[in-house]
């Protein structure tokens, strides 16, 4: 069994590495602004990016990047700098992580207890699952990075989990690779060393010990938050920082709702069940908390099978991996009670749904009950399905996407805008003089030679693009927009953002499916 698991782990990540090698990804507008932001630097300092002055879009002010976390443009960035081309620097920092991650989740599962069996077997169910296939085809940014480092970590607060003094350096810098990965792996960072403080023998009894394991994650945690933010919270916005009036209303259902996360989102099942019940075309429920209440029972019926059947046998990891999730999903559910714009969405909550996946496969392999064994092989089936079919899918799909001039499929532009910037992006002495304002932050990265500016207009709401006003002029502006936005009145919106353009003065070229409206002085 476990050199089958072994060949079949090999054998899916080879054959993504090559397959999407050669199909080239996409990359998702998302991750797009982070790596629009590396192409914009400039000579400025680090995390910094050059966009128009608002008050002269003839020349540039610097910005903090705050709200993406570096490492999904650093480390394609850099691959980039070295020789490849962008589209294969994602597929390599993909193939990369991916193999960090598998050794690491597997290491971690072994220094839980789990025999070489179970982890091996998690380790092909991991493989086969859509959350581990998608970063292949669609470059999602830190996701893969996470998935890379975070067992790791996981790994060194286990083997630190008695927090002696010596243990905070150790900590305090695998907190910052965390970051350096994706920015809310903080949270689950803090939530990892937090539960490492009740995860000794019997920490009720030993009182003492406990309040000086306390003690230690209490100054690991504030040195992370003081650094935190000074060095990148106070500095500019992130998805934390927008908070409304408390809607104590909302805090059952997302309880439901990271409950059914953290049982289905290593496989992937919240975002099929979303595919499922949630399509545009024919939905059938209205959201996807109603979706996390259809999926809470089994995902509390798992939880219950893992305590029952490891209780005994794995008492340190059982609440080493709960109370992980308890702190965890306890400051999300309270972002979202605040009114925090980060978005229900499953893959949160997948390294904690992977710290739970061993504990369900020894569970289901050990269970004396056929019927649930059948039940999580089932569940395995599905999963893996899931995410070979969608695999294939998505390749298929990246095929008809345009290439462009940095080997990477596009999924928002169409062929004909591909080519109408390789026409206007051509180097001059004065780079400053031409503009070019695309709707979605990867359409940018198209461009080289000349200044670029983006927006996510498919995102953002027409009210917030009308509050935005641009003055001065430049030689040569493009405006470039979907033809539905046209509809919209989103591009209308767009275009009058630069107020010292007169109406009469645009003119108008259409794209495909697209339509630029630009200025030639």
């Amino acid at each position: 069994m476990l050199v089958l698991c072994g060949a079949l782990v090999v054998a899916i990540v080879l054959a993504y590495t090559v397959i999407n090698a050669v199909v080239r990804p996409v990359i998702w507008s998302d991750s797009g602004w982070g790596l629009l932001g590396w192409d914009l630097r400039h000579g400025l300092p680090w995390n910094h990016w050059a966009s128009p002055d608002p008050q002269d879009i003839a020349r540039d002010i610097s910005t903090f990047m705050s709200i993406w976390s570096p490492g999904q443009h650093v480390v394609p960035g850099v691959l980039e700098e070295m020789g490849l081309s962008l589209g294969h620097a994602v597929i390599a920092t993909d193939a990369l992580f991916s193999l960090i991650g598998l050794a690491g989740w597997f290491l971690l599962y072994r220094a839980f207890g789990f025999p070489p069996q179970v982890a091996a077997i998690a380790l092909a169910v991991i493989a086969c699952s859509r959350g581990f296939a998608f970063p292949f085809v669609i470059f999602i940014g830190g996701e893969i990075l996470l998935f890379g480092v975070a067992p790791w970590f996981l790994l060194l607060v286990w083997k630190l989990r008695e927090l002696r003094w010596f243990a905070v350096p150790a900590l305090v810098t695998g907190v910052a690779v965390m970051f350096f990965a994706k920015i809310s792996a903080v949270i689950l960072a803090c939530a990892a060393i937090s539960a490492a403080v009740l995860s000794g023998p019997h920490p009720w009894r030993d009182k003492a010990d406990t309040i000086r394991r306390g003690l230690i994650a209490g100054i690991a945690i504030a040195i992370v938050g003081v650094v935190l933010y000074y060095a990148w919270y106070s500095r500019g916005w992130t998805a934390a920082s927008t908070v409304a009036a408390i809607k104590w209303s909302s805090l059952v259902p997302h309880a439901i709702f990271i409950l059914s996360c953290v049982w289905g989102a290593a496989l992937s099942f919240g975002e099929l069940a979303n595919f499922i019940l949630l399509h545009p075309g024919r939905p059938i429920l209205g959201s996807q908390l109603e979706v996390g209440y259809l999926l809470a029972l089994p995902a509390a019926g798992t939880l219950y099978l893992v305590w029952r059947q490891l209780r005994r046998t794995h008492r340190d990891y059982l609440v080493f991996a709960g109370l992980t999730m308890l702190a965890y999903g306890a400051v999300f559910l309270l972002l979202w009670v605040h009114g925090a714009t980060i978005g229900q969405e499953e893959r949160y909550f997948r390294p904690l749904s992977l710290l739970l996946l061993p504990g369900a496969v020894q569970a289901f392999l050990t269970v004396p009950s056929r019927l649930l064994r059948l039940a999580g092989a089932l569940m395995a089936l599905v999963g893996a399905l899931y995410g070979l079919a969608g695999q294939a899918r998505h390749v298929v799909v990246n095929l008809g996407h345009p290439l462009g001039v940095r080997d990477f499929r596009h999924s928002t532009a169409d062929e004909a805008v591909v080519n109408f910037i390789r026409t206007i992006d051509v180097p001059s002495p004065d780079r400053a003089s031409t503009l070019v304002f695309v709707p979605s932050p990867e359409i940018g990265l198209e461009v080289r030679n000349v200044r670029v500016m983006a927006n996510h207009a498919d995102f953002w709401a027409i009210e917030d693009m009308r509050n935005l006003k641009f003055r001065g002029r430049v030689p040569r502006l493009y405006v470039i927009v979907q033809k539905r936005l046209v509809r919209e009145g989103k591009a209308k919106a767009m275009v009058e953002q630069f107020v010292d353009y007169k109406p009469s003065e645009w003119k108008e070229m259409p794209l495909g499916d697209f339509v630029c409206f630009y200025v030639v002085d």
